[in-house]
């Protein structure tokens, strides 16, 4: 139940979080230009109420019709939402956050429906008009009947936020919010349900409390600083870094582990931000806009004006009742992380002694995940690199990303212990820990990397020769192919030399050897790697339409990847893949996650139908080659 109530907050909080730099704009004008902000200036300000109706929601629209859909549902989530911003005068977020995703679902379904039943040459015709008829009809629901219950909902919420304001009762939202918050559905919380809640009530009332729910650092700040006071070993030596972080840095993951390490400092954290709730209800204080990250330096910046101070008092007040509170917790138990230093010594020697049955796998790129994959992940993650470059290891990658888009050549996947589950779930290697800065497991993991020594080679040259030989049934194609490719002497990462045009057409199997041959006498790949694209093309063509074809090895074979490197072919009678003629190939070799990047500049350049034809035409391999560099 947590892992899916997860998910849900994920998808939530992925609508938001990517927009956040608009809202933090949005505010900042409206800080700044309204009458009674910093500077007025009426003709500034006008920009505020169009940006709240319209351009606010629309990205919201967008962003989550395009996680649903792809670009294709994030246009027609922009469209639909326009009907209920239209049909209504209530600020339409939390119908942007439901249009959005339900058009991309739209989008994605049919374009499931109509997968290979579309003609050549009519997928442009069929992909806008069906994606303007979806958008059309979604628009028109949205304005007759969706943004009106929207809008009902909306106000519903609104009176029920506005009911607890006069009663008093804001400040009971901490119970529900920091459970949640430790849970890691802070995200969820803060950019899911409070953003757009808030955004409605600060363009009514010129600020919001609801901002500041979630945004304190000040509870979580008294939890680190009591570790840092009372706590021993791993809870003290990692705490003064991790209260830096959460003060300025404003990444709140990094006290959940010392709360979920000892449950009873849940406490202290949820008086803590009551007290300063109330106090910010008693003086009368809300942010102009989200605070994001919710660091001190966020709230100094979205304060009214003339109100700053109030701000940071609320931060002092939270922080210092969850500090008192916690006091008492932490001495009674000061190292909660883990075991005893003498526990962990003793383990650790005797870990020492013991031997491995087998060699582990080798690490070539280590990735930090989190839940939304920009906050605490990307702080693991840099700061690992930085170790990794200390210990001269800079060979090995490391990076982060969100748990739902791991990337399918990461070796070995760090995360907190709370989303465990969820990052097994890809298959790959999991270390699941309790604290991003100073783990006793990355140290492990630190080592064990230093210990690994060099990447395996994966075949000797005698190997390569003989999984370089041609299938049975065509060998002496193959053995031609090779012979050509040699007497080529080719060079560099991509050079006219590299770029072969006005060939004779001829069979998949054979341009595909070709392509391979080109690319080992480049020094891009070895003998090997040449198997691996005839096992790559078995397993799913790698033809992409519109005449080209982009042959490469399996993900397998990325140790035979020697450099990379891409060679270009051009077949003006073309090459029949069975899905379609390719009249251009280009054969791609890419170390690492190098090969993507090389992928990407190919996809952007040949976006032009015009260009696609001249490079499948042209008699000079320069033209091609300026094209494509």
């Amino acid at each position: 139940m947590r892992e899916k109530i997860q998910k849900f907050g994920r998808a939530l909080s992925a609508m938001v979080m990517p927009n956040i730099g608009a809202f933090i704009a949005w505010g900042l004008l409206t800080a700044i230009f309204i009458p009674g902000g910093w500077w007025p200036n009426e003709n500034i300000a006008r920009m505020v109420s169009p940006m709240l109706k319209y351009l606010l929601p629309t990205l919201i629209a967008f962003t989550a019709g395009k996680n649903a859909g792809g670009y294709r549902g994030g246009v027609a989530g922009a469209v639909a939402t326009m009907g209920i911003i239209v049909g209504t005068d209530t600020p339409m977020f939390l119908g942007a956050m439901i249009m959005g995703p339900v058009a991309g679902w739209c989008i994605k379904k049919f374009d499931k429906l109509v997968e290979g039943k579309v003609g050549a040459g009519f997928e442009m015709l069929v992909n806008n008009f069906s994606l303007g008829i979806i958008a059309m009809l979604l628009s028109v629901a949205g304005y007759l009947v969706i943004g009106h219950a929207v809008s009902w909902v909306t106000d519903g919420l609104s009176a029920g936020v506005n009911w607890m304001l006069a009663h008093k009762l804001n400040p009971l939202l901490a119970v529900l919010v920091d459970p949640a918050k430790v849970l890691f559905l802070n995200n969820a919380v803060n950019h899911g349900i409070m953003t757009p809640l808030g955004i409605q009530q600060a363009a009514e009332m010129g600020q919001s409390m609801l901002f500041l729910v979630d945004p304190n650092p000040g509870p979580g700040l008294g939890i680190l600083l009591a570790c840092w006071a009372f706590g021993k070993g791993v809870t003290k030596q990692s705490a003064p870094g991790a209260a830096v972080i959460q003060l300025l840095g404003g990444i709140h993951e990094i006290y959940f582990p010392y709360v979920l390490a000892r449950p009873i400092l849940l406490f202290p954290v949820m008086i803590g931000n009551i007290c300063a709730l109330s106090f910010f209800t008693i003086v009368d204080f809300g942010l102009v806009a989200p605070a994001s990250p919710g660091s001190l330096i966020s709230i100094i910046l979205m304060s009214p004006r003339g109100k700053t101070l109030l701000g940071v008092l609320g931060v002092l007040i939270g922080t210092l009742v969850s500090f008192l509170l916690a006091w008492p917790m932490v001495k009674k138990r000061p190292d909660f992380q883990g075991e005893s230093e003498e526990e962990s010594e003793s383990e650790s020697e005797s870990e020492g002694e013991a031997v491995p049955a087998e060699p582990l796998p080798y690490i070539g790129k280590v990735v930090f995940a989190c839940d939304a994959g920009m906050g605490s992940s990307a702080l693991g993650a840099t700061r690992f690199r930085s170790r990794l470059m200390k210990a001269g290891l800079s060979s090995i990658k490391c990076t982060n990303c969100a748990v739902e888009d791991i990337p399918g050549d990461a070796s070995l996947l760090v995360c907190q212990k709370q989303l465990a589950d969820r990052v097994r779930a890809s298959g790959k290697e999991v270390l699941a820990i309790t604290n991003f800065l100073s783990d006793p497991e990355l140290d492990a993991l630190l080592q064990r990397l230093v210990n690994q020594g060099a990447e395996p080679q994966a075949a000797t040259p005698e190997a390569d020769a003989a999984t370089s030989e041609e299938p049975k049934d065509e060998p002496d194609i193959n053995n031609k192919v090779l012979a050509e490719v040699k007497a080529a002497g080719l060079s560099g990462m991509l050079d006219p030399s590299n770029i072969f045009v006005g060939l004779p057409s001829e069979g998949k199997t054979t341009a595909i050897l070709r392509t391979g041959g080109f690319l080992a006498s480049s020094g891009y790949v070895d003998g090997a790697y040449i198997k691996s694209m005839l096992e790559r093309e078995e397993i799913a063509t790698t033809y992409m339409g519109m005449g080209l074809a982009i042959p490469h090895g399996t993900s397998d074979a990325k140790a035979h990847v020697l450099h990379s490197g891409i060679v270009v072919l051009q077949y003006p009678g073309g090459v029949d893949f069975g899905e379609g003629v390719a009249r251009l190939l280009i054969g791609i070799a890419g170390v690492g996650d190098e090969h993507l990047e090389i992928l990407s500049k190919v996809a952007s350049t040949l976006d032009d139908p015009e260009v696609l034809e001249l490079l499948c035409t042209t008699s000079d391999p320069d033209v091609i080659y300026r094209i494509l560099r």
